[in-house]
């Protein structure tokens, strides 16, 4: 009688797990929050895999975050002189493994504030004379920052995932279906090392990574859509910009040139794209605005003019090169090493990560209409002349001045762009057997670099083996006796990142676009 019990039981569970999924896939408010909790604890991973100090240029940013302002009870002390800062000591010694990746994360001191150890800086964002990077992100994480500097680093991280999904899930809640495959797919076909490894940091990168990628889909949607979607699309584009824009200097600059990217390739009525040209003109002056009124912005963007007489060799030689730094995208070796470039992904990663992105492109690309096409060599030209142009000022080589994630913002607006279809054509890999390789691909690769990233940092990558947890030098502090092991840790991450990819995948995509309704929102714009 058991034995039957237990043969019933299982078709039971089996059709009330399909009928709690369909439920999911038919719920689009579920979906999306599932993909949200999902993604949330997948780049949550990320947050984790890598201790204090292991973002690029950390010592400055972390410093700057910091002190940023020195108000009354600050760990920091005012200008001890000019354009330089006492520091809590902890801020800049959290680097200790940097450039040393066999060394693990264990040189690092105790990280809080709360010590009174101090150090002389001139490497953080000097507000009060000459600031490199606009203030806008260093003040939002300074509200974060507390005596814990572990538990106030990863806040920020989080803060900085929670951004990316909660802005990039609701504007494709609010995105015309056209759109849709091409905010989903751009993002998906481009994260894989090193954009997940940016937006979960504390570098301003996160925030131009964020602003630029999403901002042109944002603008596209309120030119297109009607009623209030095309309000809330307008806010979203302006908080992209506004995001973009209080990031980095570049990022403002990226976020000017694919917002006019967008208004070519946009499929709305030319009546209605005139009516609506003043959103687009307030983000662009929100921009510009940043660029006159920060504090040094404009010399960032001419430092290294000059100089000795031009080079046509280097030219040359920067000019067949350039392609290495958008596979850093990738992981590909050797600008595509996260943390301080001391950490070398395997080549496991770049070959299926880089596989995907191709796939998707060729797919894109050769059903897209003429003004698709000419703007996706616009985007690439502009990845392959904006490093050239600052290699060749500087007077240096590829692999120097410019890293890959300077440019990563514009690879998702490339590989969207070329994803762009008219509402109607069919969708990217309408067959879900080709889908489920891409989302089987990508977790393969994120789930390779992220252990790669932690092994990294416990151990050094001078030892191997599977377990993490064996023989692990540094953990984070206030986990060190938790169940959250760096083994558990990757374990937890790794299989929501695979569901988070499922979700957006295998459910958000869309396979064939709204063509009706289209073409009923142009009639109507053309009937006002």
């Amino acid at each position: 009688m058991s034995e039957n019990t237990s043969v019933d039981e299982k078709p039971v569970r089996s059709s009330a797990v399909r009928r709690v999924v369909a439920a999911l896939r038919g719920n689009r408010l579920a979906g999306v929050a599932l993909a949200f909790v999902l993604g949330l604890v997948g780049l949550g991973g990320w947050a984790l895999s890598s201790p204090v100090g292991s973002d690029p240029d950390s010592d400055f940013h972390l410093a700057s975050i910091w002190c940023t302002t020195a108000d009354p009870g600050s760990p920091c002390d005012m200008e001890e002189r000019r354009n330089r800062k006492m520091v809590p000591s902890a801020l800049i010694d959290a680097r200790c493994f940097s450039h040393y990746p066999e060394e693990s994360a264990a040189c690092q001191p105790l990280m809080t504030t709360t010590d009174g150890r101090e150090t002389m800086t001139n490497r953080l964002n000097i507000v009060e004379s000459k600031a490199n990077y606009p203030s806008g992100f260093y003040l939002l994480q300074n509200t974060f920052a507390g005596l814990n500097i572990d538990t106030s680093v990863f806040a920020m991280r989080m803060v900085n995932v929670a951004l990316f999904l909660g802005l990039g899930l609701g504007l494709w809640w609010f995105l015309p279906s056209r759109l849709k495959n091409s905010l989903a797919w751009g993002w998906v076909g481009t994260m894989i090392p090193l954009g997940a490894f940016v937006i979960a940091s504390t570098n301003p990168s996160s925030w131009s990574l964020i602003g630029v990628g999403s901002a042109w889909l944002a603008l596209l949607g309120y030119l297109e859509a009607n009623g209030y979607r095309r309000w809330v699309l307008g806010g979203f584009f302006l908080v992209l910009v506004g995001l973009a824009a209080l990031s980095r200097t570049d990022a403002t600059l990226f976020a000017i040139a694919t917002s006019g990217v967008a208004l070519f390739v946009t499929d709305a009525p030319l009546r209605q794209l005139v009516k609506r040209l003043w959103i687009p003109a307030a983000g662009a002056v929100l921009a510009a605005g940043v660029l006159v009124f920060q504090r040094g912005a404009l010399g960032v963007l001419t430092q290294g003019l000059g100089g000795e007489d031009f080079n046509w060799g280097r030219l040359w030689y920067n000019f067949i090169e350039v392609p290495g730094l958008w596979m850093g995208v990738f992981g590909g070796w050797p600008w595509g090493a996260l943390g301080w470039l001391d950490t070398s992904i395997p080549q496991m990663v770049s070959f299926l990560s880089f596989g995907v992105f191709v796939a998707l492109f060729a797919a894109g690309i050769t059903e897209s209409n003429w003004r698709v096409k000419l703007m996706t060599v616009a985007m690439l030209m502009m990845l392959w002349v904006y490093p050239l142009f600052i290699l060749q000022q500087a007077n240096e080589l590829v692999g120097m001045v410019f890293q890959s994630r300077y440019a990563l913002p514009l690879i998702p607006v490339l590989l969207g762009m070329a994803l762009l279809r008219s509402a109607g054509h069919p969708g990217i890999f309408p067959d879900p057997n080709k889908r489920l390789w891409i989302v089987g691909a990508l977790s393969l690769a994120n789930a390779v670099a992220m252990h790669h990233n932690i092994r990294r940092y416990t151990t050094g990558i001078d030892q191997f083996g599977f377990n993490l947890n064996v023989d692990a030098e540094w953990w984070w502090f206030g986990l060190r006796d938790s169940w959250l092991t760096p083994m558990s840790t990757w374990g937890i991450a790794s299989l929501a990142f695979f569901g988070f990819l499922w979700v957006v995948v295998m459910w958000g995509v869309d396979r064939v676009g709204d063509s009706a309704q289209v073409t009923a929102v142009q009639s109507e714009a053309l009937a006002r």
